[in-house]
Order: C-alpha cells, then sequence, then structure tokens
C-alpha cells in the first residue's frame, strides 16, 4: 500500500502560509496521486474504445467533445498519446481495476471516487455515440448516493475544498457574521465552516436547489452549528435573482460557496447576485479548483464534469472566463473586478504555489463590496 506521495515534498515547500500549508497532508497527496493515476487509466480506455468508431473529433455528437479533448490533452500530457498515436507508455500502464483496488484499500472512504470513474469507463462510449447524457449516466436517481458518498467531509479527495474555504472564511469574517452560503449541496462545506467557526457566526442560511442534497445539508448545518448560532434553510437557484427568491439586499457579512460558482452559465450575473447580497464591506469567500497559470496541465478533478453540460455549456469571455469548468486566478481576478468588488486575492497565492508545483488545483477567492 501506498505511504509516501512523490509529490509531498514539493507542495509544502511551495506553500508558504502555515495554516494552508496544514491542510494538504502526506495521506491526502498519496490519494491524489492514486486517482490520477486513476483517471489517466479510465482515459486511456476510454480512448482506446471510442477511437474505433471515431476517426477524427467532428465525427462526434457536438455535446461530448469537450469530454474527449480533455482525454487526448490528459493521455499527451502523461506521455500516453503522442499526436493521437499510442506510445509505449500506454502499453505499461496499469488498469482501471488495479488503481481502483489500490485507492480503497489505501483509503477507503475515497473509494466512491474510484466508483465514479469506473462507471465513467464503462458507460462513456453510450456517452460519446449519443445514447445517454453525462446528466443520466451520472446523476440518476439511483446513483445520488454515490454523490451522497462523494461531497463528504470523510472523502479525502473532496474535503480540501471545504477545509481551505472554512480556514479562509475564519480569517475573513467579523465577529457575530451573518453569512449566506450558496450552493451548499450535501452540506459538507457548512459542516466544516460552522465546526470551525464556533458561536463567531450568529446566522448561517444554507441554501441548495436539488431536494435529495438539500434535506442532507440542512441537518448537516443544523448538527454542526454552534448553539448560540441561528441555522436556516431555503431553495435557492443562483442563476435567477437572488431578491425574489428571499435573498434581501445588503443584509449579510460574508457570502460563501464551495465549487459552485463555476458552473454559472452566466458567472457575471451570479458575482453581481452575490454583491448586492452583502452589507457594505462585505465579504465574498469561494472555495474552487482552479487552473494555475496560463497553460496548466490537464487536472484529474476536470474528468468526470467534463461529460455535464452544466459543466460545459457556459458564457465564455476571453479575459473574464476563457473556458468552461473551473478558473485560472487571473481570470476569477477579473471576474470579480467587472462584478464590482475590491481587493480580489486567493487564498493562499496559487499562481506562486504553482510556479513550483503546476499541478496544484485549490484555492479560495477572497474579495469585498
Amino acid at each position: 500500500m501506498r505511504t509516501v506521495a512523490r509529490d509531498f515534498p514539493e507542495v509544502i515547500g511551495a506553500i508558504s502560509d502555515d495554516g494552508v500549508r496544514a491542510l494538504f497532508s502526506q495521506r491526502f497527496l498519496v490519494a491524489t496521486e492514486i486517482y490520477d493515476e486513476l483517471v489517466d487509466a479510465a482515459c486511456l480506455r476510454i480512448f482506446e474504445e471510442v477511437g474505433r468508431e471515431f476517426s477524427a473529433e467532428e465525427e462526434l455528437p457536438a455535446h461530448t467533445r469537450p469530454a474527449f479533448r480533455y482525454i487526448v490533452a490528459k493521455l499527451t500530457h502523461g506521455g500516453f498519446l503522442r499526436s493521437g498515436i499510442r506510445t509505449e507508455a500506454a502499453g505499461k500502464a496499469r488498469s482501471v481495476e488495479s488503481l481502483a483496488a489500490e485507492l480503497a484499500e489505501t483509503e477507503p472512504d475515497a473509494a466512491v471516487g474510484a466508483e465514479i470513474v469506473s462507471l465513467l469507463a464503462a458507460e462513456a462510449p453510450d456517452f460519446f455515440r449519443g445514447r445517454k447524457s453525462g446528466e443520466e449516466i451520472l446523476f440518476s436517481p439511483a446513483r445520488l448516493p454515490l454523490w451522497i458518498r462523494y461531497f463528504s467531509n470523510a472523502n479525502i479527495l473532496y474535503t480540501i475544498n471545504n477545509t481551505l474555504g472554512a480556514e479562509t472564511l475564519a480569517r475573513v469574517l467579523p465577529a457575530g457574521a451573518e453569512v449566506l452560503e450558496i450552493g451548499g449541496g450535501c452540506g459538507s462545506a457548512a459542516e466544516a465552516a460552522l465546526r470551525k467557526l464556533g458561536p463567531s457566526v450568529s446566522r448561517w442560511r444554507f441554501t441548495e436547489l436539488v431536494p435529495t442534497f438539500a434535506r442532507r445539508g440542512e441537518r448537516a448545518a443544523r448538527a454542526a452549528a454552534a448553539p448560540e448560532t441561528v441555522v436556516e434553510a431555503a431553495k435557492v437557484d443562483m442563476t435567477k435573482p437572488w431578491e425574489a427568491q428571499g435573498v434581501a439586499p445588503a443584509s449579510f457579512d460574508a457570502v460563501y460557496s464551495v465549487n459552485c460558482f463555476h458552473v454559472a452559465p452566466d458567472l457575471g450575473f451570479v458575482l453581481r447576485e452575490a454583491r448586492a447580497a452583502l452589507k457594505p464591506g462585505g465579504v465574498v469567500v469561494v472555495s474552487e479548483c482552479v487552473r494555475p497559470g496560463t497553460n496548466p496541465p490537464p487536472s484529474y478533478v476536470d474528468f468526470v464534469f467534463n461529460f455535464l453540460t452544466s459543466f460545459t455549456n457556459v458564457t465564455l469571455d476571453p479575459v473574464l472566463r476563457p473556458n468552461h469548468g473551473f478558473l485560472s486566478p487571473a481570470a476569477w481576478r477579473a471576474s470579480f473586478a467587472a462584478a464590482g468588488f475590491q481587493g480580489v486575492t486567493l487564498v493562499p497565492d496559487v499562481d506562486a504555489v504553482a510556479a513550483r508545483y503546476p499541478k496544484f488545483f485549490v484555492g479560495a477567492v477572497v474579495a469585498r463590496r
């Protein structure tokens, strides 16, 4: 069983912030390295099967092309393809099954990630043939339990965004703060933040759109909150005007969200709505997977979500949002500034970290009204 992460010294050496550095454990990095290899194996299996039917990207259904481009880029960067042709390394690659088993043995609570990747490896051909959408494969009612397990603080692969977000939120909130959480999902982000913040939060409004997730999320938030904290729950669709959904203007000290804003079809609209919800001087904290630098390597975190139209079908802008999905620090800064925010920063300094460790992929955006 793998216990030492190849990249651990590089990651720890690249993060100057003591509080953030402590979040990136050896355990976490071991799990990410196994999962990254697992995604490579799944991409190789999908490419080999799809390639037998389609000789060019243009032959694929349009909505499947972002996923195919990602697969080619990931395999090329990993040395498994060269000019679209399998390399010798591809023949020596480990199987999806062996890597899934290693992840399950190493981190049992992260094995759900391997289940999701294995599911896509098996059903992706139907996706590329246009027989099934990514949403049908990944989010059918029978598969919602997978995501409840995945979006959990027990899953070491996922919780990093929650713990980084909680650490960042704790640094910027005033005493007695009132917080609006957008896209709370199953509640793991609220759970981590409320446990970190304790009684310093006077009111926490948990919001989520999917009823199955919302019920679990509300329970998790209430269980984690200090007795002094009032926990509210509401249904809010961030893509529609917030005031009409019960979010009064200038009523919160902070707007908080984890891995949600990047799927907004119109990111500028969502950021303007978040700003309107803040009191003067209020703060927004958005903990997200990121794409640092100008030419970041394909990250394993993009694999699953490139099969979803909600991830790929968004309004682009050459500066504010040059790509679908996860954004660069520069794009986040530009988008927040364009929405009227001040003092936009990232925790940690993602670009500085990525200069030493290009595969770094997580950061919290902080900005004030």
